[in-house]
């Protein structure tokens, strides 16, 4: 049973049945001059900064033209950019009681496919977005018979005013919005997110972190992700505090300015997935670092992605001289379908590990390793509260298991959510089942693997196919599905992307099998090349490794379905026929690098040449995704581009088959 009111701690005074519609209409009535949020749109500056008050202007606007547009208990997708926009928007579709459905906007120039297959399944009825947006996208989708049907709502072009109308006073059972979770291209998920999953993951998220509101927090995880919308946002409206945010792809390039700003604010709270703490570290100069004081966190979360212990070892060791204390650091997990946090781990002495024996763990059995044995850490993600409950099951019998033994991740409790949008089949799949024996059908099936040991949760794989590099979930089939089409001799459905860890961090593998009549003289250099440069420009993403076997060696089960984990672990053991491969280490000549008076072509092909060929020559007529060019990385090159040479080149152009050259050449025009 839920023993706390899901209402903000300082709203003692709502009704059990409020939502966060109730919440900021509260807020806005008793401060609105108190500030809610502010928009550092360069990383330092403050671009932009509302009110409660504002926000529910704003808000109330919207809502009346949303409302008059018909769209009241329908689907709407929001495409925007990191900022205010999209908050004002999101609430002025809760305040209509329209559907809001958060999507990543489209790259100009770039497939509308996922765009197509999402606003088909929610049945969308109209797309809610800035004007610079519309107008960017607007040629795309007129070619587009179903796209171009959708009506467009530039909502920062309205005029923020109080009017008559009155907010939705939405049911907590109601349907809030629609949280599209990263799934493969063909096959996207809508979670179906209510008001009561809300109320009650942001109460959790009030007891387990203690968010008050006194407290500023910083912000940069995208909104339209669960992280950035549930903690980043309505979290900040539950809590009564304010937020700093910063756009994900200043903080790509530029990640000093988190520090900066969590120094500047004085801000409690802030974090991220594991990723961003190794680029924090990766990229942050120790000459950077005077004047930064991270003494007042009190919570540095790590989720969204695999915590570990090395990650967090490291950030404190380069940043406790900042003030940063390890006991800030917060493992916590959660998924979409839980509305977002499902366990979380405070500790005053740092986050707790357990060191188990590597190769027990390698059979599903946990063993606490001794001096002499191989140790394997694990992190502690912590107990879960409210009426949250975990159990590990077998995934093969779906019996439940006792503590210490791995298994699949299975919870239950209000903050689960109610299921996929438009797909029953796999809402009853994954959501309320029951342990084998046991008619107890209130369970959802994490696809995750882990164990408890003394009642805490830690985390030891992944049952489902999934790699998550740099915080974002790839799909290995659709990895697959792109080398397999990249070139002639890569066999079909004998493609196994896996996860690897390099340097502390996820990273792709692609093993490839290689059709028979190839085996003779295969022209290997440039099969690698095709792989590497398709990756690129389709993911975004370079892989660590790229290995091409002999025919019928991958491992398949008796009906033909690719076997992952055995392929990866016959890769790791030597046990596959290697013909040829790449290997990406991620050595880095920058420090060779640039003369002050070196052109803009030159420089790209120096950056490159350091960044991702170890060092070796690159030409002006290479495009970049040769090269394997990944976000982070395009993100780096275009922000020392500005800083350089004062030149405009947006990363989304670097992953498209143009040269260097072409590239330097229409930036150059445009200035």
């Amino acid at each position: 049973m839920i023993t706390t009111a899901p209402v903000p701690a300082d709203l003692g005074h709502l009704p059990d049945k409020a939502t966060i519609v109730t919440v900021l209409q509260t807020r806005a009535a008793l401060h609105p001059e108190r500030r809610v949020f502010t928009f550092l749109g360069d990383g330092e500056n403050e671009t932009a900064v509302i009110t409660y008050g504002g926000l529910h202007k704003a808000a109330t606007t919207i809502a009346g033209k949303i409302s008059a547009m018909d769209l009241s208990g329908k689907n709407v997708l929001m495409f925007y950019p990191a900022g205010i926009d999209f908050i004002a928007a999101f609430f002025g579709c809760l305040y209509a009681g329209a559907i809001p459905v958060p999507v990543y906007p489209p790259r100009k120039n770039r497939s509308l496919s996922r765009i197509r297959v999402i606003s088909a399944d929610c049945d969308a009825n109209a797309i809610l977005a800035t004007t610079e947006i519309n107008n960017s996208l607007e040629r795309n989708f007129s070619d587009d018979p179903y796209l171009s049907a959708i009506p467009w709502l530039a909502t920062e072009e309205l005029t923020p005013r109080l009017s008559d109308f009155k907010p939705a006073d939405p049911d907590l059972n109601q349907l809030a919005f629609l949280q599209y979770t990263s799934g493969s291209t063909g096959n996207p998920k809508g979670v179906m997110v209510s008001h009561r999953n809300i109320m009650v993951n942001l109460k959790s998220l009030q007891l387990y972190m203690l968010i008050c509101p006194e407290d500023t927090n910083v912000h940069w995880v995208p909104q339209f992700h669960d992280l950035g919308l549930i903690l980043g946002i309505l979290s900040t409206v539950f809590s009564g505090s304010h937020s700093v945010l910063i756009p994900p792809f200043i903080f790509i390039s530029k990640p000093i300015t988190l520090l900066k700003a969590i120094s500047r604010y004085g801000a409690r709270l802030s974090g991220g997935p594991d990723f961003a703490f190794n680029h924090c570290i990766d990229r942050i100069a120790n000459d950077e670092l005077s004047g930064i004081d991270l003494s007042t966190l009190r919570i540095m979360f790590s989720g969204a992605e695999p915590v570990r212990k090395q990650t967090m070892d490291r950030f404190s060791e380069k940043f406790s001289s900042c003030g940063f204390k390890t006991g800030a650091f917060f493992p916590a997990y959660g998924m979409a379908e839980s509305t977002l946090i499902l366990t979380g781990a405070r500790n005053e002495k740092g986050p707790f590990s357990l060191p188990v024996k590597t190769n027990s763990l390698k059979e599903n059995l946990i063993e606490m390793a001794g001096p002499e044995d191989d140790i394997h850490y694990i992190v502690s993600n912590g107990i879960p509260i409210m009426d949250t409950e975990i159990i590990i099951v077998n995934p093969d019998n779906s019996l439940k298991l006792e503590e210490d033994r791995v298994g699949e991740i299975w919870v239950s409790g209000t903050t689960i959510t109610k299921g996929y949008w438009d797909n029953e089949r796999l809402t009853a799949e994954t959501f309320g089942v029951s342990p084998a024996g046991m008619n107890d059908p209130r369970w959802l099936r994490t696809g995750d693997l882990g164990f408890l040991h003394q009642g805490e949760l830690y985390i030891t794989g992944r049952l489902k196919n999934l790699i998550i590099i740099n915080g974002k979930n790839f799909y290995p089939q659709d990895i697959e599905k792109t080398v397999e089409n990249c070139h002639p001799s890569i066999r079909k459905t004998c493609v196994a992307a896996v996860p690897l860890e390099v340097n502390y961090k996820e990273s792709l593998c692609i093993i490839a099998e290689l059709e028979r009549t190839y085996l003779r003289k295969p022209d290997t250099a440039g099969i690698l090349e095709h792989i590497v440069a398709s990756v690129s420009a389709e993911h975004e993403i370079q892989p660590a490794r790229i290995s091409l076997i002999r025919t019928g060696s991958i491992p398949k089960t008796s009906s033909g379905k690719m076997m992952h984990k055995a392929a990866r672990e016959m890769l790791l053991k030597g046990e596959l026929e290697i013909i040829a491969e790449k290997i990406f280490p991620e050595a880095d000549f920058s420090a060779e690098l640039q003369p002050d008076n070196i052109s803009l072509s030159d420089f790209i092909c120096n950056w490159v040449s350091a960044k991702l060929n170890q060092g070796k020559p690159v030409g002006n007529s290479d495009a970049l995704i040769a090269y394997g060019i990944d976000s982070l990385k395009a993100s780096e090159l275009s922000d020392e581009i500005k800083n350089r040479y004062g030149i405009e080149l947006p990363p989304y152009r670097m992953f498209e088959d143009i040269s260097i050259d072409l590239l330097v050449r229409e930036a150059g025009s445009r200035q």
